[in-house]
């Protein structure tokens, strides 16, 4: 225990140590503002990343992650139903292979290394962003297929404010938020809670007995409640300190398949998440120290038990992070990492506990006109006292023309294994090695402003990676185990592009995302194995969206259609998913209620077309459904501010 508290203050420390020593000043330059960015975002150099628009961040702040993903990006989400389980498939890989960071936390369990994203709720972050591609060197274990970067920041000097909004829906869908807050140019305090429920007890069809028969889905109902509370402080010109608390609370019932008649099972989550953050800002240095705590817990009722399973996870962050500038081109940064988890649960009933640790470096090089930006990346991290593969990220880019430039990257990455498939009993593998591999991506993004009010922006990437020592759970006797049995190769392209034209008071914007992703287990597990060189289950291999929205004054309207291509459900392909089209709607109309309130109101329909599809093999999904519903902002400025 002495060695994971010594190990958590050197975390501290790093960053802390160096910047307390420069003198205190009561001016900012714009220059070192810059070095104070998420490091996934000075040293991203060549990737893909796609930050996720305010607008449309507004719209679906009464919903979850998972939804937002599935409608703004080119991600596969495989969703098990409305309030369901909902996991990500980035680029080829699984859903472990996603990491989803609040404020510079990994939330993915250590328990099995992913994250339920229908139990993140929209509103928890103001800025979402996608960094698609390998990025274990800046984020750690899982950062293979890409990364989701949820960030929130205190707003100073906004005087009161309040947000309210409900809203219903199709199958006793309803959800409220409220929240206020108080900031002036020292302080910012903010609390704001969320619940959300619903029966989900929507039509759907099955085959019994080779005839087709409609029922209701029973057993579907959920609950969630939740809670934000944020406190930044400037403690003067350069530093900051902030305090986060999320805590969140749902009760989930878990329907049947289409080939059960009924289910009684469900589930309770229950998760507090704490983080905290000092930051002090210098003319050529940054440094920076956070920690977060993270209690999460998960009580499962099956079929016929009279009491729960249950499973308790308990994290400890820290992580300390300097950068400094020499001159204008150059930008260094170093960081030390360190994260305790410790589990129980039925599964190894004795506890399990998993200590990391981890150095990372980055650099960044940029010539003084912009065109050119090259950055480098490396990251060594221990886990229980084992080496874990050195892990390293090159990527440049370059301005070929004032509306063109280019990039390209390579990576190496490392998947730990998790706490479950170390130690489950049965079947667990103490012995399981790292998933490691490489890949890199090249891509042209075009942006360009034409005459009379038209704008374009493109972007096209075309990706490669390799993993090797794949985790796989197979039947071992009268259980299941875990093996590095599989080798990965995932290669695809992607394009995204938009065109926009702005009148005086009406804008019009066009929209287009298609992603080709070929996925293939290339090594054998047994004699005879039919999977290789086949696609990955649940990993589509075309998929794509439109979307186009129209706005007068305030006014607006808009839509898109998602394609999902084939989803195969065994190993050698044979048997599939069919592929589905959706076609979603929205409009919004916004007016103030005097000075200081803003209303809007908001009418949305889904599935349009009415489409019978299943996104997981025997889930139902809904078909056509709506939503309505009422949003308020109020601010009440500083004296002496406009409102």
């Amino acid at each position: 225990m002495r060695g994971r508290v010594h190990l958590l203050w050197g975390a501290l420390l790093l960053a802390g140590g160096p910047v307390l020593c420069q003198d205190i000043q009561d001016s900012l330059q714009l220059d070192a503002v810059t070095i104070s960015a998420s490091r996934g975002v000075l040293f991203d150099a060549g990737v893909k990343v796609q930050a996720v628009d305010s607008a449309t961040l507004d719209r679906y702040i009464g919903r979850d992650l998972g939804e937002l993903l599935r409608d703004a990006s080119p991600v596969f989400v495989k969703s098990y139903g409305l309030g369901s389980l909902a996991t990500t498939s980035f680029r080829g890989g699984g859903a472990s292979h996603t990491a989803v960071l609040w404020n510079g936390f990994n939330l993915g369990s250590a328990m099995n290394g992913q994250l339920d994203l229908s139990l993140v709720p929209v509103g928890l972050a103001q800025e979402v962003t996608l960094q698609y591609g390998g990025a274990a060197a800046l984020w750690g274990s899982g950062a293979v297929g890409g990364a989701v970067l949820l960030g929130s920041r205190p707003a100073f000097g906004k005087g009161l404010t309040a947000d309210a909004g409900a809203s219903m829906g199709s199958f006793g869908d309803n959800r409220q938020q409220a929240g206020a807050g108080y900031s002036n140019d020292k302080w910012s305090v903010a609390v704001q809670g969320y619940r959300a429920d619903a029966r989900n007890d929507f039509p759907c069809r099955r085959q019994r007995n080779g005839e087709e028969e409609e029922r209701r889905q029973t057993n579907a109902a959920m609950a969630m409640n939740g809670m934000l509370a944020s406190v930044g402080h400037r403690i003067n010109g350069r530093q900051r300190l902030d305090v986060n608390v999320w805590w969140n609370d749902a009760e989930r019932q878990v329907p049947p398949t289409l080939v059960q008649d009924e289910s009684t099972d469900h589930q309770h989550d229950r998760a507090l998440r704490t983080t905290a953050q000092w930051q002090r800002v210098g003319d050529k240095a940054t440094g920076q120290v956070r920690a977060a705590w993270f209690n999460e817990e998960l009580w499962w009722y099956g079929e016929g038990t009279d009491s729960a399973a249950y499973s308790r996870l308990n994290t400890v962050i820290a992580e300390g992070e300097m950068r400094f500038r020499k001159g204008e081109r150059h930008l260094f940064g170093i960081g030390l990492h360190g994260t305790m988890a410790a589990a129980a649960t039925d599964g190894y009933p004795a506890g399990r506990h998993q200590d990391r640790a981890a150095l990372f470096a980055s650099y960044r090089f940029r010539t003084t006109d912009r065109r050119f930006i090259a950055s480098a990346s490396a990251r060594q991290e221990m886990a229980d006292g084992s080496r874990a593969p050195f892990t390293w990220s090159v990527g440049s880019e370059y301005q070929l023309l004032p509306w063109l430039s280019a990039k390209a990257n390579a990576s190496r990455l490392f998947r730990l294994p998790t706490l479950n498939d170390l130690y489950w009993t049965p079947g667990g593998d103490p012995r399981l090695r790292p998933e490691s591999g490489y890949g890199g991506e090249l891509g042209l993004a075009t942006g360009r402003d034409f005459r009379r009010g038209w704008n374009m922006q493109a972007e096209l990437t075309g990706y490669r990676r390799k993993m090797d020592n794949w985790i796989i759970w197979l039947p071992a006797g009268s259980y299941w185990s875990p093996q590095n049995l599989m080798e990965v190769w995932s290669r695809g392209m992607e394009f995204r592009g938009e065109v926009a034209r702005q009148w005086d008071r009406v804008s019009i914007t066009l929209g287009a995302m298609t992603n080709y992703a070929v996925s293939t287990n290339e090594r054998a597990k047994t004699a005879g194995d039919a999977s290789v060189g086949k696609q990955l289950i649940y990993v589509p291999m075309y998929s794509g969206a439109a979307t186009l929205e129209v706005a007068w004054r305030n006014f607006a309207i808009g839509g898109g259609m998602h394609y999902t291509g084939y989803r195969y459900t065994s190993t050698d392909n044979r048997q599939f998913l069919p592929p589905y089209t959706l076609l979603d709607a929205h409009a919004s109309w916004r007016f103030h209620a005097g000075h200081k309130c803003l209303l809007s109101l908001a009418a949305e329909g889904f599935n349009l077309l009415d489409e019978q599809y299943q996104a997981m093999l025997n889930r139902p999904m809904p078909m056509r459904h709506f939503q309505v519903g009422l949003r308020m902002h109020f601010n009440q400025p500083l004296h002496g501010n406009n409102p």
